[in-house]
């Protein structure tokens, strides 16, 4: 499928991981704020070595309560809107009381015993009453709005990543789609050439054109045309692919390919170059009598692959119905695997006619 990546929206590399691992990076984030405000705190008041690590022990167990917070956000998210919020804000409420009594307890027991008297008054929560209950209303709000904070942000994720793979389920639908339509003509004209081959006698020329055929159907039907292959295995592909296609034109079909060393670990869409190839032979080899070479060329530049095909046919690509299919096809899977960073162009050359794809390299 075009992978998650592909889809991701600019600043939500978050979502590349699974979704609990998101949701502790994004508590790790949320709470990581809250202890260096915790410290600082702990600082302007005392700078006892032993108080800080109250807010170490706070965030601690702050962390910890954003897990069931978490599961809250994503069991609920089938529910309605109003639904799923007034759940949500049971949960950050309960949750922020909780933490707060927490606080309230771990800060008591510790300021009885282990601090000498006097020293909690470094402690966010005062052994003086009225110091006590505002400091118990100011950290009240604060992990209200901690907790709130981290319920709209996970919720947010979860959304979002709920979205991008509804939009790859859609690319795979569609890319399935598409590859349906890709080899119906060579398909018929395959089977009439093993047709001819037997009637003629020529079995054994019928028989290797059959398991050509067999080869290339196995890999267009099993490869996942929304994964990436490596130019290797395209090209590998192709020539199942033109050995059918020699039986049929003979000496008539001279295929050359031209591709560095270096570009064959190169991953690309399987099946990009098939379409073209097709084309090529359609409308350059089959309307004459002489010899056309069709050439497949792959070079770099910048970071960019491109891969021309060309002929020498002088053929007219666009006089023929049902090719515009197989571009528009092509042209919609860059779209969906790359965006707007690949591209497919068409001319005519001096002999005949080009088409050139350009992809990123992404090694």
């Amino acid at each position: 499928m075009p992978t998650l990546r592909a889809g991701l929206p600019a600043g939500f590399t978050i979502l590349l991981l699974p979704p609990r691992w998101s949701s502790i990076v994004l508590a790790s984030a949320l709470w990581g704020l809250v202890l260096i405000s915790h410290l600082l705190l702990t600082l302007s008041v005392n700078a006892s070595p032993l108080l800080l690590l109250y807010p170490f022990i706070w965030t601690a167990h702050g962390l910890l309560l954003t897990w069931p917070l978490h599961e809250v956000m994503r069991r609920t998210e089938g529910l309605r809107g109003v639904e799923r919020w007034l759940l949500a804000g049971a949960a950050v409420t309960a949750l922020a009381v909780f933490q707060t009594l927490l606080d309230v307890h771990i800060s008591a027991w510790i300021g009885r015993n282990l601090l000498p008297p006097g020293a909690g008054a470094g402690l966010v929560f005062r052994t003086a009453q009225g110091d006590f209950d505002a400091g118990l209303r100011i950290s009240l709000m604060i992990y209200f709005w901690v907790f709130g904070c981290y319920a709209m942000a996970d919720s947010l994720l979860l959304s979002q990543r709920r979205l991008i793979e509804a939009q790859a389920a859609a690319q795979r639908a569609e890319m399935n789609a598409l590859r349906l339509q890709l080899h119906p003509h060579f398909l018929f004209n395959a089977l009439n050439s093993v047709s001819a081959l037997i009637v003629t006698g020529r079995l054994e020329e019928a028989d290797a054109t059959a398991m050509s055929l067999a080869a290339f159907l196995r890999a267009s039907l099993l490869a996942d045309h929304a994964a990436a292959v490596t130019l290797a295995d395209e090209s590998e592909a192709l020539q199942a692919y033109l050995d059918v296609e020699r039986v049929r034109f003979g000496d008539r079909l001279i295929v050359e390919i031209d591709i560095p060393e270096d570009l064959y670990d190169v991953p690309m869409p399987a099946f990009l170059l098939q379409p073209l190839i097709e084309n090529a032979i359609k409308h350059a080899v089959a309307p004459v009598a002489r010899p056309v070479t069709v050439t497949l060329t792959a070079r770099q530049s910048d970071g960019l692959m491109s891969l021309s095909v060309s002929d020498d046919g002088q053929g007219r690509l666009s006089a023929a119905p049902g090719t515009g299919t197989g571009l528009r096809n092509i042209r919609e899977r860059l779209m969906a695997t790359y965006g707007t960073a690949a591209s497919l162009t068409t001319r005519r050359g001096p002999d005949g006619f080009i088409a050139t794809i350009v992809i990123p390299m992404r090694r």
